[in-house]
């Protein structure tokens, strides 16, 4: 059993026996990792899965016609461009093999059949990461929930957050963070946020990756720490609004000009490393600069 106090979660049942971890996600190569990682380290009961298909058609049947566009817009984009196939050589290399996990496939992740299968699975802790809006009967079912959310909270919320942040330039907000879940979008009390090395080589993708699985290796260390008794984990609010970004929001025109500032060395990515970064091994090192260099 997980207790909140003041600015806190303290665990209280018997720390002898391992936590019930779920994970609700979509079906990206990050996601497949996350699985992967939560099931090697921890007691995964299970795994509720959202397809990026699945999110695609219910813009459709919810009359969200822009966004319906626009979110196709992004699949091809991504595949033209290469960013698919970048995200998918990047993560690929670090799934372990996810075949006997017992994972569930939702049409929707706020749907009554999330509901009922997290009531089952009765999880310690949830862990969410790329899933559309969890509504406040998912929330109650879970209690505790998790996100890792790909960008810098409370300032870059929603969607392409980590590209907005470098389109901006604004490079000291590249990051990901874990944060409660709550009622309102990107909203939660922030656990941690977990800032990536950047290299002049770097485009928003590279970053992206880097920065989703940095945070990733801290949530399993805060869980870890939390199933030994440890530690707390300790959380704050959120101070101010800061910006919304859709899949909307991100235009054609965006990343036209950012190719075109880059081009003429106009905007230029400088080099911010990390203190104490030792989360990557060489070997990832090596693959992410063979993988920046195609």
């Amino acid at each position: 059993m997980i207790r909140r106090t003041s600015n806190n979660y303290t665990l209280v049942n018997d720390c002898s026996k391992r936590l019930r971890i779920l994970v609700l996600c979509s079906d990206d190569p990050q996601h497949h990792y996350l699985i992967s990682e939560l099931a090697a380290r921890f007691d995964l009961v299970g795994a509720i899965i959202e397809s990026g298909k699945d999110q695609h058609q219910r813009l459709w049947q919810k009359a969200k016609y822009i966004d319906w566009l626009y979110r196709y817009w992004h699949i091809k984009r991504q595949k033209l461009t290469g960013r698919s196939r970048y995200r998918c050589d990047y993560f690929s290399p670090l799934i372990r093999n996810i075949s006997h996990i017992n994972k569930i496939y939702v049409d929707w992740i706020g749907s009554q059949e999330t509901v009922e299968a997290i009531r089952d699975f009765k999880p310690d802790i949830t862990v969410v990461c790329g899933t559309m809006y969890i509504p406040k009967k998912v929330i109650h079912a879970a209690d505790f929930m998790i996100n890792v959310h790909g960008g810098y909270l409370p300032d870059y919320r929603g969607n392409h957050c980590i590209f907005f942040a470098y389109y901006k330039a604004d490079y000291a907000k590249i990051a990901a963070t874990l944060h409660v879940v709550s009622s309102e979008l990107d909203g939660g009390e922030i656990i941690e946020i977990v800032k990536p090395p950047i290299y002049p080589h770097d485009n928003d993708d590279h970053l992206y990756c880097r920065a989703l699985h940095l945070a990733m290796l801290r949530l399993f260390e805060i869980i870890e720490d939390f199933e030994a008794g440890s530690q707390s984990i300790q959380c704050y609010p959120q101070v101010g609004n800061g910006m919304m970004y859709w899949h909307r929001s991100r235009k054609p025109h965006h990343d036209f000009l950012l190719w075109l500032k880059k081009s003429l060395g106009l905007q230029q990515v400088p080099h911010i490393p990390v203190e104490n970064f030792e989360q990557e091994t060489i070997a990832q090192q090596v693959l992410e600069e063979r993988l920046s260099c195609e």
